[in-house]
């Protein structure tokens, strides 16, 4: 992906305050913004799932019916 064009407002001493790129690009910045933070945090999502696996299979938990699940989405 290349970067998209952008207009730089700059302050008094020439120091970049913030940039305007089209609504079009932002959207695609947005998203694939989104799409890298859910992948990011998959492992630590992984992570308590197994734990609450673990909590479940020990009794410490109470588990969810999948049909339920199901209907809560």
């Amino acid at each position: 992906m290349t970067l998209p064009k952008a207009n730089y407002v700059v302050d008094a001493q020439g120091k970049t305050v913030f940039a305007q790129t089209p609504l079009r690009d932002r959207e695609k910045l947005l998203a694939k913004y989104e799409r890298i933070e859910a992948q990011l945090l998959f492992p630590s999502k992984l992570k308590d799932a197994f734990q609450e696996a673990r909590q479940i299979t020990r009794g410490g938990k109470e588990g969810t019916l999948f049909q339920d699940f199901l209907n809560e989405l």
